[in-house]
């Protein structure tokens, strides 16, 4: 599957930038991310996480069990989910918390759970985790802001404390690499439908028209300019210095990608990406 990303470019220094609240929100936090909750749909607005390749790299296994956050109250339960037919699906992946075992814990908070349809949440929704899981072996650091998208004026809901179920999902990713940055948003519908992600990608902007958010609001005004307008889905590898770098390495390493069990795949690659052939390596490093 092809990679896709925006088009990396020089810049000025900008680290140390808060790039994983939205203008103007409200937020709290747990370990691992920052959140915003709707206390009527039961599932938060957004929630947002940083990641590294450590994140994804790291030795935690995934939990099976999912808790109620002691902090929010009226928060959905676990039981809300029987006999609904709908994935716990988790807004930040087992995937992006296997180094921290705190962080681990807080992913399996309710708080991190929203109701998406089965096929959407093994399939596009955890092969869109992978291919960002890639990004953060590749570059500095990723930063994720996602959260539900609700069209219908009555969405369906779920359980007796009437969980909204999303009719669609957003995901923003800004990449830092050095002075480096890219940004690519998505807008996925949460049913089994959902596939070839390349139709879904869009540019943060359009993301923004669609959610009412102000992502990445750190971002220097003209910066924003170039991270928003337009996406170069195809461009990206040949102009970051970081990926032309470590796509020279040969080592064989563990895939850093999530099977559907959400299990750490056990096969090797030497994809730079350190995704394997079948979740979505299009490189090779020789």
């Amino acid at each position: 599957m092809k990679a896709l990303i925006l088009l990396l470019f020089t810049s000025i220094s900008l680290f140390g930038q808060q790039y994983l609240i939205p203008q103007n929100q409200d937020y709290e936090s747990r370990a691992g991310y920052y959140y915003s909750y709707n206390q009527g749909r039961k599932v938060v607005n957004w929630i947002s996480y940083k990641l590294e390749g450590s994140d994804v790299k790291g030795e935690e296994l995934p939990l099976r069990a999912f808790h109620e956050d002691s902090a929010e109250s009226m928060s959905a339960t676990p039981k809300d989910y029987d006999r609904y037919g709908y994935d716990m699906g988790r807004l930040k992946p087992r995937s992006a918390a296997r180094n921290d075992k705190q962080e681990m814990r807080e992913v399996h908070n309710m708080l991190n759970i929203a109701p998406m349809d089965v096929a959407f949440s093994k399939g596009a929704w955890r092969i869109l985790d992978n291919m960002i899981a890639g990004w953060a072996v590749v570059f500095d650091s990723v930063y994720v802001v996602t959260g539900p998208i609700y069209e219908r004026k009555h969405p369906e809901m779920i359980g007796d404390s009437r969980v909204n179920v999303p009719d669609k999902f957003f995901k923003v990713i800004l990449v830092r690499n050095g002075l480096d940055l890219a940004a690519i948003g998505f807008i996925v519908p949460n049913n089994s439908e959902a596939n070839n992600l390349s139709q879904y990608a869009m540019p943060i902007d359009s993301v923004e028209a669609k959610t009412g958010y102000n992502f990445f609001p750190d971002l220097p005004e003209y910066l924003e300019v170039f991270t928003e307008e337009k996406v170069e889905s195809e461009k990206w590898k040949d102009l970051s210095v970081s990926y032309k770098l470590k796509s020279s390495w040969t080592k064989e390493l563990q895939c850093v990608a999530a099977e559907k069990s959400d299990e750490r795949c056990t096969s090797k690659t030497k994809c730079v990406t350190q995704n394997c052939w079948k979740h979505g390596c299009d490189v090779k490093s020789d």
